[in-house]
């Protein structure tokens, strides 16, 4: 791969160095461009480049071969002088232009590498211009070099290319399209056959890293006036601090003045350039410090660092701001065991210092630095009393569900733990194999691992927010919960109107989707195309797996249920899972009520239920009525108990009983409104009356009206009003033995008789 970086910069810079030529370049496939603005361009071109009808322009090949992306054409002023014209134009057929994510982009200018991300990176080269500066010259002020092996993979590609190490932080940086060129004589075309300012080629990387020490002085010489500090990139340094001294940024050093005595430690504080950033171990810092003189200090342990019973614990501890000792040089004990230098802060106050002990039980500890230049001789030395470390009292919650005492592993949860007594703080700690912490927003969300399982312990990391700097963050130990939670799924009630759908055909046959909680009709044409849709595959894994009961009842017009077609089911879901159709059994009938209704089966072991908010579990209702006619026609036996012949003679008939045939009006419902139109066969006055008049057993034709009022499945109280053909004996009289009295009453066939009614039955059909 090094030997085809060395040939490709090798043909880049003879190309450029053998040819004082215009060179034009144009994306393969793109439209074609103007070579010339007089003469003409001599053919013919190879390797897929055509000429314009104009002959001043060109168009590149969709598909260049490698032989052929270049080509030098000769241009004269009239195609006659072709054979014997000396001018060239240099065309290029460059790859697709990248797509480069600038903001992504880091420039590392002391090891030399520009790191790109985007796409369309192979054979992308980066063009250079600046010398180093603070250093001397390591490489060519301008030049250009090749990306050759972008990353692969899905999405954006990372590509690292090399440029002269020890260029200037704000050196000019070009991106060139692959297999293209950079330089004045240049003329950059994109695929619309539009020319490219090369101000938009310029590179900006998002970050600029150092990498190497930028202040190169272990110390400082201010014994013949301003002391000088040697740095590596002064245009990197937006402001300098020196403490006590009046410190400024020159040409390749800083310049120190006002130092305050000999002894004195002149702490240097250095604050770089935006996106610049400096490279310290694995952490990126926009300051840089120093100390650049040595000095002997006072030893002060930090309040509330010093802890008892703790594990694997830290303490801080500060050195006078006239003491220059390198607290990673110093030999450090605590009660008389070495501990190490884990992280140094140096602040206005004070150098802090942090040590990793592995923990005392003791009620205090004597701290002691030593340095082996003054052949062990104490430098410092302090002791302080130790502090118990603070239980942590988390509460782990589920936005909209309230507090819950598990750890969920499909969803993350809302965590806080309790302020600790005394001035520290409690972070979360993830827990690897057992769950993960993050933060979103200020807040810290906590979500078990999909395959952990059984019980754990949160973990915390104890810290002082009153030390300087990233000791602020830094955990001085870790301290476990003293109860154990549950790793487990949280189910959260899901809406059950976007899990189940209820469909039916409409009178064209078409699906339509009918809404919950509103009153439907259905074409009886359609009436079996009714189901209900499980969508599983709508119940996402945060809401967890979900147990619902369905249930599905048809009431017939009179209120009966229909048995087959009853459905009640208790049902179990789980997240992304298939669909399932329920078709509504049964055949239904006119005037058929739908009634669908769905509800979580309520468990609180399942379900992360709140506890402040107990509206209730998420549920749903639909309903349908399948349209029927508009009147009904049907046979039913009537009983009225008493009815009164209005027509002379007069008189009240006992017991009756007979058929009746009925037309009624229905309602929306298939109910028969109260008044219809009756005709039936009337067996009147069964049982013999005491009076003077005697009505015989009468067999009658009656038409009429009657009023129903439903009393219960196919039985009714009313009232009819009917003329009547009777067909009987005559009406008799009572004599008492007088032979003057005729026995026979004169009466009519026709009569007019009304009277309450008990009617029993309903066999008929709708029209």
């Amino acid at each position: 791969m090094q030997a085809v970086r060395i040939l490709l910069l090798a043909t880049l810079a003879l190309a450029g160095r053998a040819s004082a030529a215009p060179v034009i370049q144009v994306p393969e496939g793109g439209r074609p461009v103007e070579v010339v603005s007089r003469g003409v361009v001599c053919g013919p071109l190879r390797g897929g480049w055509s000429l314009g009808a104009d002959g001043r322009s060109v168009q590149p090949p969709a598909k260049a071969d490698e032989g052929e992306r270049r080509l030098d054409l000769t241009v004269a002023e009239s195609a006659g002088l072709c054979d014997t014209s000396e001018l060239t134009v240099t065309v290029i057929a460059t790859g697709a232009f990248p797509r480069i994510d600038a903001a992504a982009t880091t420039f590392y200018p002391d090891d030399g590498r520009v790191e790109l991300k985007g796409t369309n990176l192979l054979n992308v080269s980066i063009a250079w211009s600046g010398a180093p500066r603070g250093a001397p010259r390591r490489g060519p002020p301008d030049g250009q070099d090749v990306c050759l092996t972008p990353s692969s993979g899905k999405g954006p590609a990372d590509c690292a290319v090399p440029v002269a190490p020890g260029l200037p932080t704000d050196a000019a940086l070009y991106w060139v399209p692959p297999h293209g060129r950079w330089g004045p004589d240049v003329t950059t075309y994109d695929a619309n056959g539009d020319v490219v300012d090369p101000e938009t080629q310029r590179l900006r990387p998002g970050r600029v890293i150092l990498t190497q020490p930028l202040v190169l002085s272990s110390g400082i010489d201010v014994s013949k006036g301003p002391g000088s500090v040697a740095v590596s990139h002064p245009e990197a340094i937006a402001t300098a601090d020196c403490g006590l001294a009046r410190c400024e940024v020159g040409e390749g050093a800083l310049l120190v003045r006002n130092v305050p005595g000999v002894d004195a430690t002149i702490p240097l504080r250095l604050r770089l350039t935006p996106r610049v950033l400096f490279a310290r171990g694995e952490a990126l810092e926009n300051t840089v410090s120093a100390t650049l003189s040595v000095l002997a200090c006072p030893l002060t342990a930090m309040e509330g660092t010093v802890l008892r019973d703790a594990e694997n614990s830290g303490l801080v501890v500060r050195l006078d701001p006239v003491c220059a000792h390198d607290p990673r040089a110093l030999s450090w004990t605590v009660n008389n065991q070495r501990v190490r230098v884990e992280r140094v802060v140096k602040t206005a106050e004070g150098t802090h210092v942090l040590l990793r002990t592995g923990g005392t039980s003791d009620p205090q500890v004597t701290i002691t630095a030593m340095t082996s230049r003054h052949e062990g001789t104490v430098v410092a030395s302090e002791t302080a009393k130790t502090v118990p470390v603070p239980v942590p009292r988390a509460v782990l919650e589920l936005p909209g569900h309230g507090p819950i005492d598990f750890v969920p592993t499909n969803r993350p949860a809302e965590a806080r733990v309790a302020s600790a007594a005394g001035p520290g703080r409690f972070v979360f700690h993830s827990r690897a194999g057992a769950y993960g912490v993050t933060t979103r927003d200020a807040t810290v969300l906590v979500q078990g691992e999909s395959t952990a399982g059984g019980f754990v312990a949160l973990r915390f990391g104890y810290q002082l927010p009153t030390l300087p700097g990233e000791l602020a963050t830094v955990d001085l130990t870790h301290v476990d919960e003293r109860v154990q939670r549950l790793v487990r799924e949280a189910s959260v009630p899901a809406r059950v109107d976007s899990l189940f759908e209820f469909v039916c055909a409409d009178k064209d046959g078409k699906d339509q989707t009918l809404e919950p909680s509103r009153p439907h009709r259905l074409s009886y044409e359609m009436r079996n195309t009714c189901r209900v849709i499980v969508h599983r595959e709508r119940l996402t894994p945060e809401e967890g797996n979900q147990e619902v009961q369905l249930r599905i009842s048809v009431t017939r017009p009179d209120g009966s249920a229909r048995g087959e077609s009853h459905v009640d089911q208790r049902m179990f879901l789980r997240p992304r899972g298939d669909q399932r159709v329920i078709p509504i059994p049964g055949n239904l009938g006119q005037y058929d009520r739908i009634l669908i209704q769905v509800s979580h089966v309520a468990d609180e072991a399942r379900y992360a239920l709140s506890t402040t908010d107990r509206t209730g579990l998420p549920s749903a209702q639909w309903t349908a009525t399948v349209k029927g006619g508009l009147f009904r026609l049907y046979t039913t036996a009537a009983i009225p108990a008493g009815l009164y012949r209005a027509t002379e003679p007069t008189g009240q008939l006992a017991i009756n009983f007979g058929v009746l045939s009925r037309l009624a009006l229905l309602n929306d419902e298939g109910q028969e409104r109260l008044l219809g139109i009756e005709l039936g066969l009337m067996g009147m006055g069964l049982v013999p009356q005491s009076g003077d008049i005697q009505f015989p057993p009468t067999l009658a034709v009656v038409a009429g009206l009657g009023l129903r009022v439903p009393i219960g499945p196919g039985a009714a109280v009313g009232a009819n009003a009917w003329v009547a053909r009777e067909f009987r004996g005559d009406i008799q009289r009572k004599t008492n033995g007088d032979p003057n009295v005729n026995p026979v009453v004169p009466s009519s066939r026709w009569s007019f008789v009304f009277g309450p009614s008990i009617s029993v039955g309903n066999v008929g059909f709708n029209l």
